[in-house]
């Protein structure tokens, strides 16, 4: 995570990040379910947040969503895991993905503090910026429809944002059509792919 070391030399160029990035990320794009899966346990949890604000302990929300988001990822995580092992991440994959994670870490440290101020509407808006952040950012790496994906996470935070608004809802919404959408493209994406290797009548 703090290695600074870089996949990139100076004859590399982008044409080659991406064909090296598309490979090693065909393992994320292997089934559509685990982005449909997400689609329902994001807005689930955010519409069950909504409901329990104030009548329950926070710690109880802190559950609520560690349980979403480990239901997501172990669902996530066979679909990934299950691929042959001539799929494995490349140095470059790894890059992006400590990258990721440092962003999380940052999102992780900015929620706290948010809570301990007393502005926790604000945390919606703020996942969705850095979730549409890096779905933006991989999907000019690995596959374009990652890019309209980011861009439905970064509306929808910037619309979170707004004060007074249903941030929960919102939050739900781009969720829900971000994953949705992800879910159809690759699932799209796989159906051309096998009908390419299909013989023709």
């Amino acid at each position: 995570m703090f290695s600074s070391s870089s996949p990139f030399d100076e004859s590399g160029d982008l044409e080659r990040v991406q064909k090296e990035f598309s490979q090693a990320g065909k393992r994320y794009l292997s089934s559509p379910w685990s982005w449909l899966v997400w689609a329902i346990v994001l807005p689930s949890a955010a519409l069950a947040t909504r409901s329990l604000v104030g009548r329950v302990p926070p710690p109880a929300i802190l559950i609520l969503w560690s349980v979403a988001i480990l239901v997501g990822g172990a669902v996530e995580g066979l679909l990934i895991f299950r691929r042959t092992s001539e799929q494995a991440g490349s140095g470059l994959t790894r890059w992006v993905f400590r990258a990721q994670g440092n962003i999380s870490l940052v999102a992780v440290a900015l929620s706290i503090i948010l809570v301990w101020q007393g502005l926790a509407w604000i945390l919606p808006g703020l996942w969705l910026l850095l979730l549409g952040h890096s779905f933006f950012l991989m999907g000019g790496l690995a596959f374009g429809p990652l890019r309209i994906s980011g861009i439905v996470y970064q509306t929808g935070g910037l619309l979170a944002l707004w004060p007074g608004g249903e941030t929960l809802i919102v939050f739900s919404i781009a969720t829900a059509a971000a994953n949705l959408w992800m879910g159809w493209a690759v699932w799209q994406h796989r159906r051309g792919a096998r009908d390419k290797v299909l013989p023709q009548p």
